[in-house]
């Protein structure tokens, strides 16, 4: 595994703004042991398996958390964005899943003990950092919503478009349009379909004027009948 490292250095305080922590826990953060890390695309953060007893922050970038299963398929499970938080999940002696750069990847990253001081020195970092889990929730619930009980159609619309609210709370979308560095295999790898169907489904709601899938970018054509079509509710993503 291939990163660069460094603690917080004068000026991280106001980098950190932008992820939702203000000055002050920005500072506090580098009393805490938080350090800085940056990993190039599809390096490996964690893997299944593995020790783990740290939390990290997105500062910038997409990472993929995925279960590996026997035969090498896996199941996406989220994508790590800027703002979000990342805390393995443990069973026995390792995690259950696996955590993968999958553009260059900046990341804040720190003991889990730090838990309990931020929530005695920084109540406004602990509610970040509780809030940003509790999200986690409730995103992993829509995962299992999709695949289990919406149309490839659907689940595919619904994924983009908690991606578009996800991104927009970071200023990360221009007139309803993002970057996406995810490939036709990582959405099937997200969706439970085949990269074929995926192929399938976004041509279908580019024929629809739904959206638009090309060269690395998603843009919504249609926000307002897509949210109708898919009755997808942000409310889960939003603070």
């Amino acid at each position: 595994m291939t990163f660069a490292s460094r603690s917080f250095s004068k000026g991280d305080e106001h980098r950190s703004s932008y992820i939702g922590l203000n000055d002050d826990d920005a500072a506090l953060m580098k009393t805490l042991g938080f350090a800085a890390k940056r990993y190039p695309a599809d390096a490996v953060i964690f893997s299944q398996g593995d020790s783990n007893d740290r939390i990290y922050i997105v500062e910038s970038g997409w990472g993929c958390i995925s279960h590996e299963l026997p035969g090498g398929q896996r199941q996406i499970l989220d994508f790590a964005l800027t703002g979000d938080v990342v805390l393995s999940q443990p069973y026995g002696s390792g995690t259950v899943e696996t955590f993968v750069a999958r553009t260059d990847l900046s990341l804040l990253v720190a003991s889990t003990k730090t838990l309990t001081l931020a929530a005695m020195k920084s109540p406004h970092l602990f509610s970040f950092i509780v809030e940003a889990l509790a999200r986690n929730g409730a995103v992993i619930a829509q995962h299992l919503a999709n695949i289990g009980r919406r149309t490839a159609l659907e689940r595919t619309a619904h994924l983009l478009l908690e991606l578009t609210g996800r991104l927009q709370r970071v200023g990360a979308v221009d007139r309803n349009g993002f970057d996406c560095p995810l490939t036709q295999y990582d959405l099937a790898d997200a969706l439970g379909l085949t990269p074929i169907h995926v192929n399938r489904m976004l041509r279908e709601l580019r024929e629809r004027r739904f959206l638009e899938f090309r060269q690395g970018h998603v843009r919504l054509l249609d926000p307002a009948g897509l949210t109708k079509f898919v009755g997808f509710d942000g409310g889960y993503i939003k603070n």
